[in-house]
């Protein structure tokens, strides 16, 4: 297009440095809002808690360890008695799609409430989910049954409006505005750039290098957060939160790895296409 590529100097040095400035800040914070801004966390987390068939038999293993602690009587020798199968019924309760079904709804409930801001307090029944476990127990030994007098006596989890610290709703949208205005500066230099740039094959390097260097970033700062996690859940006492902590956090790294490594190789594609000899070779950025 003729009024493109005009080959001035003093105007595309500053507009690539702009453009390369914010296409990295895109990038950056763009994939954090992936990882935690689009749908509900939780769900990501506990979905990848229950889907990791290692975590559910360690937490059966785990809730009859934990329960022998306290154990006097009967309750003690049922435990003792019965762990393995205990153990396993635990593991199948995890494992059943009606408990997820009704994870996922408390979860969406509670997530709502608070990044919608409401000023109405509500509550949570949690009964349903407590009484579905205990029928999972229930079916290893009539003891079980006996926890039904407890259960009644659990109530609803209310909750109620945010009066201290950040409001959840407000952070939300702030982040939502924030990388919307990172992609419209992005876009507001690339333009400008084109009109300063010279050639093709500078604009392909220019845009290429600032792609591959975003993409190696994220991929760098995703191995680090990764290490930091690791690091964290070896110091935590309990086997099974420090099995747990990598496997929650991987739903909420994985879009920064995945972008990255999108980034990465679009940007090399980009290099790689300024040398073929199509491209004109005379031309100078």
């Amino acid at each position: 297009m003729s009024f493109l590529l005009k080959g001035r100097r003093g105007g595309s040095i500053p507009t690539a440095i702009f453009f390369a400035l914010f296409l990295t800040l895109f990038s950056l914070f763009g994939s954090l809002y992936i990882s935690i801004g689009t749908g509900n966390p939780v769900n990501k987390v506990s979905g990848a808690l229950l889907s990791s068939q290692s975590f559910k038999v360690d937490a059966g293993k785990y809730f009859v360890s934990k329960a022998l602690e306290t154990a006097q009587g009967d309750e003690r020798k049922l435990l003792l008695t019965k762990g393995p199968q205990i153990s396993a019924a635990v593991a199948q309760i995890l494992s059943n799609p009606i408990l997820h079904s009704q994870l996922d709804q408390i979860s969406n409930a509670t997530y709502s409430y608070y990044t919608s801001n409401s000023k109405v307090e509500q509550s949570i029944n949690v009964k349903p989910l407590l009484q579905l476990a205990l029928l999972g127990l229930e079916s290893v030994d009539p003891q079980f049954v006996q926890l039904k007098k407890e259960l009644d006596k659990i109530k609803p989890i209310k909750l109620q409006p945010q009066t201290k610290g950040p409001n959840a709703a407000q952070v939300k949208s702030d982040f939502k505005l924030a990388v919307g205005i990172l992609l419209l500066l992005t876009l507001l230099t690339v333009a400008p750039y084109l009109f300063f740039a010279k050639s093709r094959k500078g604009v392909l390097r220019v845009v290429g290098i600032t792609l591959l260097s975003d993409g190696l970033f994220l991929i760098v700062l995703n191995l680090v957060a990764r290490a930091i996690i690791k690091h964290q859940a070896s110091t935590a006492t309990e086997s099974l939160v420090r099995e747990a902590i990598p496997i929650a956090a991987h739903p909420l790294t994985a879009p920064i790895f995945s972008i990255g490594a999108v980034e990465f190789l679009v940007g090399i594609l980009m290099i790689a296409i300024t040398f073929l000899k199509r491209v004109n070779v005379n031309s100078q950025s």
